[in-house]
């Protein structure tokens, strides 16, 4: 036949990656033959979930897009269709901020002077800002030409105003659009002017308001700098009264004095110098005894000098201790001043004595009596000098203070001059400002209604629903952590993958066939598909052994371990190896009704219907009793029979083991359709008995994390694992063939009708696979 000879005995272990497998693909294509080592086992690959995965996940459940975006993008549109007419109307406004001159604004208004460049850039915005505050749209309202129309409404204000009126700056201009959405046109209209209008007259107040304010306070400056001024000239007066040495406009008479009095000390000076010259002149010419006079002379009026100073000087000091102490006349040191002063008043009056005797004798020189006199009028003017100054020293703070005052009147007076100018330049600047806020003397009525847009409303509804729908089906596909990709089962268990299956199309034919591919489609995809599976059997056959019986089993139920176990079959029948397929899941079995027992007019045959495994196990029947033929040549089949009443145990019996070794003599292929292998231990004991098993996995029915468990528990009870085969695959499929999908039924050839049992009908057959649980 093939090199396939019957068991000897247990097998050698396979590698966690069984070696082998030069595996052939759905579609003819060769598998690269698997690395003899160990594969270390990755991440859960089917956890990375990748955009082709999303996509793919919209594809398969494109009937929860459409349940989840039909009802809603129904609701949607009714909702979009239902939708009540709004009405816009339309406002240019002009907002100019008062523009005052700066110096006007800095002197006169207090609230000018605290405002600056940024205060009057914000009140344009803070105006307009008005427009949708709730105070000016309560005026509006109390309006009695609208209360009328707005009695109806809980709070109009709000509903009518705030909610729906808009402003928008046109550019860096000082231009508003104003708008205002409402259902009336006719009152949202007239909403909008009064609207405006109360805005005018609001900036038109407060605009005169703050005009008057500041008028008004410049006016309280301009009597409070008149009112300093009255006690600054007050001042000035009693200033006047109490001293006697100012002078109009604030003279020093005292200073004048002084500058008087040198001034004719100057000029007498000249002229004794001029004297004294002459004098000298006339010495050279014509002396006479009177020299020894003249020199005498000399030195009494040096003594004269001297005395006058002395004079000057004790009566400088009275003056002085005149003003610090209170008893001035019993004072110690006033009356030891004023006793020096008589002493030095008592010699000048003698010095004077003396000299009048020799200047009558003298009399006959006039040039020396002339120097004599002009001699005693500069001592005089000296000493009157003297005390000029003293007196100019004395008076000059409270002249100093009163010039200062005399200064503050003068520019207190300017400031009222000054203010009276920019009051009046003020007021007439405020009369020629234009009003803030200009309105348009009328507004156009609106006639096409702005929203709703009906078209746009529906097609946001379908997109927002069937976005919904996607998000949906991308959040099961992110929560959904099952094994979908046939390379993901192969990483992830580091078996090797000895095939793929792709989802069976529930056609009538193959309902008729009892998804019995290689007859009822044999040119299709699936049926190729177990081809390439027996292949990839006879390369893991060639690596580690003949592969005679062969368990086929699942993690779980229902994963179409007995649909791949049929095929399977069938594939190897039909390639001219003598099979036999055994069902031994004693809990739900499955492929009885598929070959069923068809009786012979015989009576003992007829009492033989119903026999199986569980018959022969018992030691009632011998094996070749419970056999049944197929329709397919070199297919046998033995059914499961009655399992009520048997315990499961009955599989690891040793009758059960030698069946095996019987049957492997008698047949090329022993495959056994098993029970699964999670929660019960009939597979592990079956397991045990076999030359391999074969792990089915249905595409997106399981983790990673469920495969592995089922691999483990094989592992543990020391159950040969030929690889793995992925079924009903869906997703990437054409990745896996090289002549696309199967044919429609309609194209498939007519042998494959005489292949299929002929004494079924169809309502049987659907519900044998329906009770039975046979899977794609």
């Amino acid at each position: 036949m093939d090199g396939i000879r019957p068991h000897r005995g247990p097998s050698a272990a396979l590698s966690p990656v069984s070696q082998g497998a030069g595996a052939m693909l759905p579609g003819g294509l060769s598998a690269t033959p698997l690395p003899a080592h160990p594969v270390a086992v990755g991440p859960d690959l089917a956890a990375v979930k990748t955009p082709a995965h999303y996509v793919a996940a919209a594809r398969r459940r494109v009937w929860l897009i459409l349940a989840v975006a039909a009802p809603l993008s129904i609701v949607t549109s009714i909702m979009a269709l239902r939708q009540p007419k709004i009405y816009q109307a339309k406002a240019e406004i002009k907002v100019e901020p008062p523009h005052y001159d700066q110096a006007l604004s800095t002197l006169v208004s207090h609230s000018a002077s605290q405002e600056n460049a940024r205060a009057q850039e914000k009140y344009a915005p803070n105006l307009v800002a008005r427009l949708q505050s709730r105070g000016l749209a309560e005026m509006v309202v109390a309006n009695a030409r609208l209360a009328p129309e707005l009695s109806q409404l809980d709070d109009p204000a709000m509903e009518l105003i705030v909610k729906n009126v808009g402003v928008r700056q046109v550019g860096k201009t000082e231009w508003y659009n104003v708008t205002l959405n409402g259902r009336d046109p006719a009152l949202t209209k007239r909403l909008l002017e009064a609207l405006l209008d109360e805005l005018r007259n609001t900036a038109n107040k407060e605009s005169r308001d703050k005009v008057d304010g500041t008028i008004e306070y410049a006016r309280q400056n301009l009597d409070q700098l008149k009112k300093e001024q009255r006690q600054q000239s007050e001042t000035m007066f009693a200033m006047l009264r109490t001293l006697g040495s100012i002078g109009p406009g604030g003279r020093s008479i005292l200073e004048e004095q002084y500058v008087n009095l040198g001034q004719s000390l100057s000029q007498k000076q000249s002229r004794l110098v001029e004297l004294s010259q002459k004098l000298m002149i006339a010495q050279y010419f014509d002396r006479s005894p009177l020299d020894g006079l003249q020199s005498q002379d000399h030195r009494r009026d040096e003594r004269m000098a001297s005395l006058l100073a002395e004079k000057r000087q004790w009566i400088k000091r009275l003056e002085a201790l005149k003003g610090k102490v209170r008893n001035f006349n019993s004072d110690p040191a006033a009356r030891e001043f004023a006793s020096r002063l008589d002493d030095v008043m008592a010699e000048i009056e003698s010095l004077n004595a003396l000299r009048q005797p020799e200047k009558l004798a003298m009399a006959a020189d006039p040039n020396e009596m002339l120097l004599e006199q002009q001699r005693a009028e500069i001592d005089d003017d000296k000493a009157q000098l003297q005390d000029l100054l003293g007196r100019i020293q004395q008076a000059m703070p409270e002249q100093q203070k009163f010039l200062e005052l005399m200064q503050d009147r003068q520019q207190t007076s300017a400031k009222i001059a000054k203010m009276e100018q920019d009051i009046a330049s003020f007021e007439i600047l405020a009369r020629s400002q234009n009003e803030p806020v200009w309105v348009p003397a009328n507004i156009v009525e609106p006639t096409v209604p702005i929203k709703p847009n009906r078209v746009i409303s529906i097609a946001m509804g379908l997109f927002v629903s069937f976005g919904l729908g996607f998000v949906l089906v991308f959040a099961l596909e992110h929560l959904d952590h099952s094994v979908r990709v046939p390379e993901h089962v192969s990483h992830g268990l580091a078996l090797p993958l000895l095939g793929v299956v792709p989802r069976i199309v529930r056609t009538a034919r193959i309902h008729r066939g009892g998804h019995l591919l290689t007859s009822a489609a044999p040119d299709s995809l699936a049926a190729d598909a177990f081809r390439n599976i027996r292949a990839s059997l006879l390369g893991v056959a060639d690596q580690v052994g003949p592969i005679v019986s062969l368990l086929v089993t699942s993690a779980k139920a229902g994963d179409g371990k007995s649909t791949t176990a049929l095929n399977l079959a069938a594939t190897c029948a039909r390639a001219g190896e003598r099979t036999l397929l055994m069902d031994v899941d004693l809990r739900r079995p499955s492929l009885g009704d598929v070959f069923p027992d068809e009786a012979d007019d015989d009576e003992d045959e007829a009492d033989e219907l119903g026999l199986g495994l569980v018959d022969v196990l018992k030691g009632t029947i011998p094996w070749q009793r419970a056999l049944r033929r197929t329709e397919l040549h070199n297919l046998d089949f033995i059914a499961t029979g009655d399992p009520s009443g048997v315990p499961i145990e009955i599989l690891g019996t040793l009758e059960l083991r030698q069946l095996l070794a019987a049957l492997t003599h008698h047949y090329d292929r022993v495959i056994l359709d098993g029970p699964a292998v999670l929660g019960m231990a009939d597979c592990r004991v079956l397991g045990r008995m076999v030359d391999s098993s074969l792990l089915v996995v249905r595409a997106g029915a399981h983790p990673t994390v469920t495969l592995q468990r089922a691999k483990a528990v094989l592992r543990q009870s020391r159950v040969e694992i030929a690889g793995v085969v992925v079924n009903s695959l869906r997703e990437g499929l054409k990745n896996w063939s090289s002549y696309g999908y199967a044919p429609p039924a309609a194209a498939l050839p007519a042998r494959a009708d005489r292949a299929l049992p002929s004494a079924r009908s169809e309502r049987q057959t659907e519900e044998t696979l329906a009770g039975a649980g046979v899977e794609g």
